[in-house]
């Protein structure tokens, strides 16, 4: 209760990162991990890592961390490699940042554009919270198109009113898509552009459960 007798809504904030961390999260989460951590930190991930059984380590190291992952944080790599039974280890900036620091929240959800009708049919079952939507942009630093766009989509389920995100995918391929087209295929191959922007592609949200300097993604 608040100090004058009335009872304070819970909060949930869904944290967006659509290009690429929570949508590599929906493809790592559809194919059945042991168990899927989330970090900012290098460190962290090397010491998860030493006491997980069979991890799969993904991303790239923060500048100037001396350390090696598997694979990038892209939605297509994650398909190359086996998952299934495997502790995934993700090292990723903004997407990790709002998941594993979101402050005066009672309830953490990762979303992007693949899982978004999902997110918003798990928040229209919670009764008496106040929803904040927050897109993480670049670096968790700067504002982004995909992650506002993200935003637009999910509040337009929310409020029942449809939204066409087709109207939008050449600005997305023109802006911040334009580095799945480059040369540095291995980090950011162009299949990954139409894996990011497949809407409403899994039908589970991802609840974020978090420890310290690191966050457990779970489906839910």
């Amino acid at each position: 209760m608040s100090p004058g007798g009335v009872s304070e809504r819970s909060r949930v904030t869904v944290v967006i990162d659509a290009f690429r961390a929570f949508a590599t999260a929906c493809y790592v989460l559809d194919r059945q991990p042991a168990d899927y951590l989330v970090t900012t930190s290098s460190a962290v991930a090397a010491r998860l890592a030493r006491e997980a059984a069979s991890p799969l380590l993904v991303g790239k190291p923060e500048i100037g961390a001396d350390f090696t992952y598997e694979i990038p944080n892209s939605p297509t790599r994650t398909l190359e490699v086996t998952v299934a039974g495997r502790t995934v280890i993700h090292r990723t900036q903004a997407g990790a940042t709002g998941v594993v620091y979101a402050a005066k929240t009672d309830l953490v959800l990762a979303a992007s554009l693949v899982n978004a009708a999902a997110t918003a049919r798990y928040l229209r079952r919670l009764r008496d919270y106040t929803i904040t939507l927050m897109p993480m942009g670049h670096e968790a630093v700067s504002p982004t198109l995909e992650d506002d766009l993200c935003r637009t989509y999910i509040a337009s389920h929310l409020q029942s009113d449809p939204f066409d995100l087709t109207l939008s995918v050449a600005a997305l391929r023109d802006g911040p898509g334009r580095y799945f087209f480059g040369d540095d295929q291995w980090q950011y191959p162009r299949e990954d552009f139409e894996r990011c922007i497949a809407c409403d592609r899994f039908d589970f949200a991802i609840r974020a459960e978090r420890h310290g300097d690191y966050a457990r993604l779970v489906r839910c």
